[in-house]
């Protein structure tokens, strides 16, 4: 059925955007004032995962720390909006599931709230 397709790649098309906006978010959010794990957490990610140099290191940290400000302060401003629509999406693609898909979903969006309630991408400071 094209509707169903067309469902799926949606879905994975939202999955996907909403993986790199949320690694992103949370990349900018981590070692505010309120968190429970320092901004080097990020940092030492970056470097196991690019094999940063100890300058880029330091680099790295140096532009996160002088960001920090302006990356919590917009976060306070984009959260509450970008929850909203995290909301509408996973409404609207609910609507296009089967019963068994909608467990499906639900299942992964437990997954997903659990990494966020825990300091993952969106979560709490």
């Amino acid at each position: 059925m094209p509707s169903r397709g067309r469902a799926a790649a949606l879905l994975a098309l939202v999955f996907m955007a909403g993986a790199l906006a949320g690694a992103g978010v949370w990349a900018l959010r981590r070692g505010g004032e309120h968190s429970q794990h320092p901004r080097g957490d990020f940092v030492e990610h970056l470097a196991h995962h690019l094999d940063l140099t100890p300058a880029q290191r330091d680099s790295v940290a140096a532009i996160l720390e002088r960001r920090r400000r302006s990356m919590d302060s917009l976060w306070q401003e984009v959260g509450p909006r970008f929850e909203t629509l995290r909301v509408t999406v996973r409404s609207e693609i609910r609507s296009q599931l089967t019963p068994d898909q909608q467990r499906k979903f639900a299942d992964m969006n437990k997954r997903a709230d659990s990494m966020r309630a825990q300091g993952g991408p969106h979560g709490p400071r």
